[in-house]
């Protein structure tokens, strides 16, 4: 046992077929320790002309992955130990069936390349098809670079475009490591000429240091720290770079105006403060749907590194040395390990010529009026199964995310969505309450009175909307120090001229607005204009009211979809900026329309519930301060956690029809807010209805399907017709490492 997995061992540098494995070990897994041996053929392949093969090494690395995946599932107990040497007992089998199904592989990318270059000799693009037939590789031997050039003339500019980001982006990682590892050893040979003794004092400039973080923050952030060493009978100050000093100190786990942060430098220190404040309220970005541009064009790293080159040579000679020592280690790792750049690139095209190719197979498929139906009828009737059989009510069936978008509705209930902002109670004012309601000293009206009036000195943390929490900077000379990958050395305030993507320092209500607040109109969605700040830089919940108030308007009963929706969409930048209702960003999250209710039942704090359906149905409306009418009116109510802003988002019921002792959804029922409108016709299949959805599953199917097909018929048919696959497979040439796992 110890014997063979100290074999596997010595074999697994090979498990890591990236750029960045060693080289080949002491001749432990082939005979001859050079580019002859590693690149013999394992199989032969041939399809309609075009040639490919296996290569020992790619066999080798393929069956390595393979072992190392079990040895970790062995080392982690997920295999027991026969299992484990049953494996390495049948090697020889998998190495069989490795082989023939990276052979098989290549034929089926063969297939792909031949399906691609018949589609431009069968179109009308003469250039293209002079540019197919200049690079085609029938009748010719195997050769890396050509059939490169084949895959190229033929991938459409989006699939081309794909393979070379994909490709792109691996050797960048790869790179990247080289990059680091030497610079960490140039900044270890720099530290090691600074010395430690003789010195005088050690200098600090924090000036551009962040020097408030919230309660629990995980790190302390040194962008911006500058450090250097005052020697005796120097004049001038030694910069230090990171790597020379150690900082110690922070900590965050309780709030407080000093919290003293110590620098080391040998056995001198010096130190500085940062202050640790109460947490805010974290919510997410708001979610926005972009639309991505499509890539067309992209330039392979190489001339990339190399266009890099040029430039550093020209103003920055010590970045041009790096990258020059970078490449070079790369390119020696490439060479140890007997593969090139062009193996790693053409790899990613063969992927994409695959894509392409089963992407055609899908095209143009369509749900017919009679398939939608029957999807439609079919999960009506499941629902309606479930729902009298279970005795389930409507509102789980509704939140079940197995369920399809058919929806059924009881007899008697009309569902509703609503929107939802929370002020909720700080701890402070909730630990008052509770306090006063453990003395036993008012009655039940005292108590609410209390609690309203702690509800009405609720603060409120106004967001950017636009906030992101991973916000990366665009260059290293981004001078937003909040951004995770800021590098630059000269932070400034965040302004909104940061080059970030998006700025961290903006999440809250920052200085600009307390001076600036009447610029802050409705103009943005916000209208703020005139509020008073405090000093922690929060707002009175009622302040914020009258903001929003202000900003939302009224909906009237022959408002516009149009208007609505303009409505709909500024309260939900009102949700991202100030709820305290983390819930409902999961809610959102899952593309409903909102919190549901219904005429009778309800899960939710009575207050609550009855704003919502007096929004919905006008049921005790007199009660509330509701503005406008239908989807879209609002108002908002007080309850033992704060205070609520509801809306009106949508009615789930509001075209239902009979069926039974049930009612029904019918298919041109609306399921999204992002298109509250109904098809003009039962045919019409408009965006958000629940046709529209069905359709679109029906279309994934029958693209599953058309894929699988197309490759069904290449494994049943073709690769079994040597007249048009034949594969020739030479065993014998991987044989020495079976021997090596078996010894």
């Amino acid at each position: 046992m110890k014997k063979k997995l100290l074999t596997v061992l010595i074999i697994l540098v090979l498990a890591l077929s990236m750029i960045v494995a060693t080289a080949c070990g002491d001749g432990e897994m082939f005979s001859k320790n050079n580019e002859r041996d590693v690149t013999q053929i394992t199989a032969s392949v041939s399809y309609g002309g075009r040639n490919s093969q296996v290569t020992k090494l790619d066999l080798s690395n393929t069956i390595n992955n393979w072992v190392y995946q079990y040895y970790s599932y062995y080392q982690q107990g997920y295999i027991t130990e026969s299992n484990w040497q049953a494996i390495l007992e049948n090697l020889a089998t998998s190495f069989t069936q490795a082989n023939e199904s990276l052979a098989e592989t290549e034929a089926y990318t063969l297939k792909c390349i031949a399906v691609l270059f018949d589609k431009v000799q069968s179109g009308n693009d003469e250039e293209a098809k002079t540019a197919a037939n200049a690079a085609s590789t029938v009748n010719k031997a195997y050769n890396e670079k050509e059939r490169i050039a084949e895959i190229e003339s033929l991938l459409s500019p989006k699939y081309l475009a794909a393979a070379r980001k994909s490709y792109n982006e691996e050797m960048q990682e790869a790179f990247d490591s080289y990059r680091e590892a030497y610079e960490t050893e140039l900044q270890n040979g720099a530290r090691n000429t600074k010395s430690t003794e003789n010195i005088e004092e050690l200098i600090l400039d924090t000036t551009k240091v962040k020097k408030e973080y919230e309660k629990g923050a995980s790190s302390l952030n040194l962008n911006g720290l500058k450090v250097s060493v005052k020697y005796k009978d120097v004049e001038t100050p030694v910069d230090l770079i990171r790597s020379d000093y150690t900082v110690t100190g922070f900590k965050s786990d309780e709030v407080t105006d000093k919290n003293t942060i110590t620098v080391t430098f040998g056995t001198t220190t010096a130190t500085f403060d940062v202050k640790i404040v109460a947490a805010k309220p974290s919510r997410p970005a708001m979610p926005k749907e972009e639309e991505e541009e499509e890539v067309t064009e992209v330039t392979l790293f190489e001339k990339t590194l190399e266009a890099d080159k040029t430039a550093a040579k020209a103003s920055d000679i010590e970045e041009y040395k790096i990258l020059v020592e970078a490449e070079r280690r790369m390119n020696k790792s490439l060479e140890n390990n007997y593969r090139t750049m062009d193996y790693y690139y053409l790899s990613k095209l063969k992927t994409e010529v695959v894509n392409m190719v089963e992407e055609m197979q899908a095209e143009d498929l369509k749900a017919t009026g009679a398939e939608i139906q029957a999807e439609y009828d079919k999960n009506k009737a499941d629902q309606k199964a479930k729902l009298l059989v279970d005795d389930s009510d409507y509102a789980s069936t509704i939140t079940d995310a197995e369920k399809s978008k058919t929806q059924i509705v009881h007899t008697d209930e009309g569902y509703f969505y609503v929107q939802h902002v929370l002020f909720k109670l700080t701890d402070e004012l909730q630990a008052e309450y509770d306090e006063f309601k453990d003395e036993k000293t008012a009655s039940d009206e005292k108590l609410e009175e209390y609690l309203n009036s702690l509800i009405d000195q609720v603060p409120v943390y106004i967001s950017n909307v636009e906030y992101d929490k991973d916000a990366e900077c665009e260059s290293e000379d981004c001078d937003c120090p909040e951004c995770t990958n800021y590098k630059g050395t000269e932070p400034g305030a965040c302004d909104g001229t940061c080059t970030c993507v998006k700025c961290s320092a903006k999440r809250f209500v920052n200085d600009d607005f307390i001076a600036n607040t009447d610029k802050y109109v409705s103009a943005d969605g916000f209208a703020l204009n005139g509020a008073k700040v405090n000093e922690d830089k929060t707002i009175n919940v009622h302040e914020v009211l009258r903001a929003m108030y202000a900003d939302l308007g009224t909906v009237g009963e022959n408002a516009t979809l149009e208007e609505r929706q303009a409505i709909l969409d500024k309260f939900e930048k009102w949700i991202y900026m100030c709820n305290d209702d983390e819930g409902f960003f999961t809610t959102l999250s899952d593309g409903k329309l909102g919190y549901a209710l219904g005429k009778t039942e309800s899960e939710y704090v009575a207050n609550f519930t009855a704003l919502s359906r007096a929004l919905a149905y006008g049921t005790d409306a007199e009660n509330w301060d509701i503005k406008g009418s239908g989807v879209g009116a609002y108002g908002y109510c007080y309850t033992e956690y704060g205070i609520h802003v509801i809306m009106l988002a949508g009615y789930a019921a509001d075209n239902a029809v009979a069926d039974g002792t049930l009612f029904v959804e019918p298919l041109t029922a609306v399921s999204d807010i992002t298109e509250y409108k109904a098809a003009e016709s039962e045919t019409e299949i408009a965006e958000g209805t629940i046709a529209s959805y069905l359709g679109q599953s029906i279309i994934k199917e029958k693209q599953d399907e058309a894929k699988g097909k197309f490759k069904k018929d290449f494994y049943k048919d073709e690769l079994e017709d040597e007249s048009v696959t034949k594969i020739t497979y030479n065993d014998k040439v991987y044989q020495d490492l079976i021997d090596a796992y078996n010894n």
